[in-house]
């Protein structure tokens, strides 16, 4: 319970608005949680969207606690929580600016769903049986890449079949990096066949019934997009620019506005978002740790306690949208962000889904913005739901064997997220686990998702002294990872390009 305490503590995130409009991100780590207590009253928005006032707020556990009305005790789960604004702007800080008042909103993101560094490598391939082999299907929790930051993830397993009353998946390390694998369990869902079951990123599941289209999607030229991404199809798009070695800060941003239609009274909708990371964006990420080259090990383990290069790498993670992107929405009074999309990938693209509080957002249209770097990001498709989530139910399941390459039955190790972990030292280790099939109500569609917790090593040796300047600039400077990567990006491709060329000399 201690990890997920810290962990969850760790990953507040406290955005402070000034009267200046000047915007600061403040972290707080397990030594600083009395900052909640400073505050006098909390609005706490669920992620049903129903909000709740609390007095005299403060943080047990995996649970915020205070009163409502007349004094009345109550307690929150921290999972249930979408976001949570200070109603009070009685207190300083004094690592902000002096005599500035801070006012503003934070939002919690707990264990399951923090933001992650970015993956150098990927993560575990989970494997389906589908009735005659095993078909890749999930990759989960990739970004995990120190124990602090592990969290679990719920991935749809669309090739997974009954066979014999059972199902099975397989568990595999395919890369240069250690599997740190904690939890494995499936969650069962039978529902009614009239609407679809996509999960949130904190594990809620959300229903589609009566999913909406855009109707108008185009880039930062205007060009149209929409057959790109309004279809579960082949087709997506991918921002990216070829055929340029000069480039500004404002040519490595690419942006995407979605118009949708809106009932006019409609205060919540439900995005349905299949997108992913590229794998540029997993091969680069280790270029940004080898960077830090014999004082990597010194950063992993500041991060793992949750010291300043915690803070300093999940502002540079929420700045940048490498990994993960802002979600905007036009408002009466601009352009806000409303939530935050999470990738996953690179070989694999998941579902997911994200509440977005629209009560000020007027007429028939919403209009959701994301601004992602080229060469990041893939999007596949995108719709909306404004109808209410219709109670299902989630049975999870765990288990009843789990044998590994070789030949140990280590089912006990993956039966409850607890850090003790199965792990796989090398690339080619294995772990075939076998589930138990429950019966299945007549009349009902069955959807199947993994449920896998843990995080990787993803064995970068550091060499050389660390690179401060431009460790630096890449911490402090807005934009200037953006063209870190793109220089490397035209390395990247020159070197494929001269491996395709001595290949055809070699063939001639």
């Amino acid at each position: 319970m201690s990890h997920i305490k810290y962990t969850i503590i760790a990953c507040l995130m406290l955005l402070i608005i000034f009267s200046s409009c000047t915007t600061s991100i403040r972290y707080i780590a397990p030594e600083e949680s009395s900052l909640l207590n400073k505050a006098e009253f909390i609005i706490v928005q669920l992620n049903d969207g129903t909000e709740i006032e609390l007095k005299k707020p403060y943080l047990e556990k995996d649970r915020i606690r205070g009163f409502i009305k007349k004094d009345i005790p109550y307690e929150i789960p921290v999972s249930s929580i979408q976001s949570v604004r200070i109603k009070s702007s009685s207190f300083y800080y004094g690592f902000l600016y002096t005599g500035v008042a801070a006012t503003g909103s934070f939002l919690f993101i707990g264990s399951i769903t923090a933001p992650s560094p970015p993956s150098s490598g990927s993560c575990p391939f989970i494997y389906s049986f589908d009735g005659s082999d095993y078909v890749l299907d999930a990759e989960p929790y990739g970004g995990a890449v120190c124990q602090s930051l592990e969290r679990s993830e719920w991935c749809a397993l669309e090739h997974l079949k009954e066979v014999n009353g059972s199902y099975k998946i397989m568990i595999t390390n395919e890369l240069n990096e250690i599997e740190y694998i904690d939890e494995v369990k499936l969650v069962v869902v039978d529902h009614a066949k009239e609407f679809d079951v996509v999960p949130g990123p904190g594990g809620r599941f959300h229903t589609f019934s009566r999913p909406v289209n855009p109707v108008r999607a185009c880039n930062k030229n205007g060009n149209d997009i929409l057959p790109l991404i309004s279809g579960e199809d082949s087709k997506s798009w991918e921002p990216h620019i070829e055929g340029k070695i000069q480039v500004d800060k404002e040519d490595l941003k690419e942006e995407l506005i979605l118009e949708f239609p809106k009932p006019e009274h409609a205060k919540k909708v439900k995005l349905r978002v299949n997108a992913c990371t590229t794998q540029w964006g997993s091969l680069v990420a280790a270029e940004f740790l080898k960077l830090y080259g014999s004082g990597l090990s010194d950063w992993y383990k500041e991060v793992n306690h949750y010291g300043f290069a915690f803070h300093q790498i999940i502002a540079w993670y929420l700045r940048e949208e490498l990994y993960l992107l802002h979600i905007r929405v036009e408002t009466e009074s601009g352009w806000k962000t409303k939530g935050l999309l999470y990738g996953g990938g690179p070989f694999m693209s998941e579902d997911k889904a994200y509440i977005l509080d629209i009560r000020d957002v007027p007429g028939d249209t919403l209009r959701i913005k994301l601004t992602p770097p080229v060469n990041f990001w893939i999007f596949n498709y995108f719709s909306v739901d404004y109808s209410m989530d219709i109670p299902v139910d989630a049975n999870e399941i765990r288990p009843v064997t789990v044998i590994d390459h070789k030949g140990r039955d280590v089912q006990e190790m993956l039966m409850e997220n607890d850090n003790t972990y199965l792990v796989m030292l090398k690339s080619g280790d294995w772990a075939e686990a076998v589930f138990p099939v429950p019966p299945q109500p007549a009349n009902t569609k069955r959807t199947v998702f993994l449920k896998a917790s843990g995080y990787y090593n993803a064995c970068i040796k550091g060499k050389g002294n660390p690179q401060a300047g431009t460790i630096k600039r890449i911490n402090n400077e807005p934009g200037y990872t953006l063209l870190f990567a793109w220089e490397e990006y035209l390395k990247w491709k020159k070197k494929e390009q001269q491996k395709i060329t001595s290949n055809m000399d070699t063939d001639n």
